[in-house]
């Protein structure tokens, strides 16, 4: 475990401003929107894709859902049972119902969840059009994995146009190094780098 709920700030804030980043994006979003991808039962209880440090972003989490005025959208990572499907040839584990539970900790409503099958959540699934509707510009990008699933939807959501702010301190993954070589990534070409706190304040 590289973060706790005691030190994800503190350490978030070292992980910025490490970073050669720079504010990008002029002005306001017109809307943004909160994408928390797969904060469930798979990843976040322990077992064999368990994360560790996935349960220090809860509290943050948590608490930007409390700060947040725009449209919020919890997705969670179901099995296709499609057998050209590429995770299942890859992961060679399928996911149970139990698995792809949301943790108890966050009551979406059933308007506010979206199921994927591939690491985007842009990726067979009506997101983009549901973002457009609502007038959408901007996405912040919190939940797991960070270098897997957030990343790749950071990647899509800027390739579809979306301003990304990715969330240092309500994302993770299974090490520090992989977590702070994909905020490099994403903070050098797709979108900026910042804990919660900050992108709320941009909004």
């Amino acid at each position: 475990m590289y973060a706790s709920k005691e030190d994800i700030t503190l350490k978030a804030e070292g992980w910025v401003s490490s970073l050669r980043s720079r504010r990008r994006w002029p002005g306001k979003p017109r809307k943004a929107a909160l994408l928390v991808l797969d904060m469930q039962k798979l990843f976040l209880e322990e077992g064999r894709a368990f994360i560790p440090s996935g349960r220090s972003i809860i509290g943050p989490i948590k608490d930007l859902i409390g700060s947040f005025k725009g449209p919020i959208i919890f997705t969670r990572h179901v099995q296709d049972p499609g057998e050209e499907n590429l995770m299942n040839v890859w992961w060679k584990d399928p996911i149970t119902d139990e698995d792809a539970q949301i943790v108890d900790t966050f009551k979406p409503g059933a308007n506010e969840i979206l199921e994927k099958t591939m690491y985007s959540a842009f990726m067979g699934t009506d997101l983009d059009q549901r973002l457009r509707g609502q007038g959408v510009d901007s996405i912040l990008i919190a939940g797991v994995m960070t270098d897997l699933c957030c990343e790749t939807t950071a990647r899509d959501a800027f390739m579809k146009g979306f301003r990304v702010y990715f969330l240092a301190d309500c994302t993770a993954t299974a090490t520090e190094a992989r977590h702070t070589a994909s905020l490099r990534v994403i903070s050098e070409g797709f979108g900026e780098v910042m804990t919660w706190k900050k992108a709320v304040s941009l909004l």
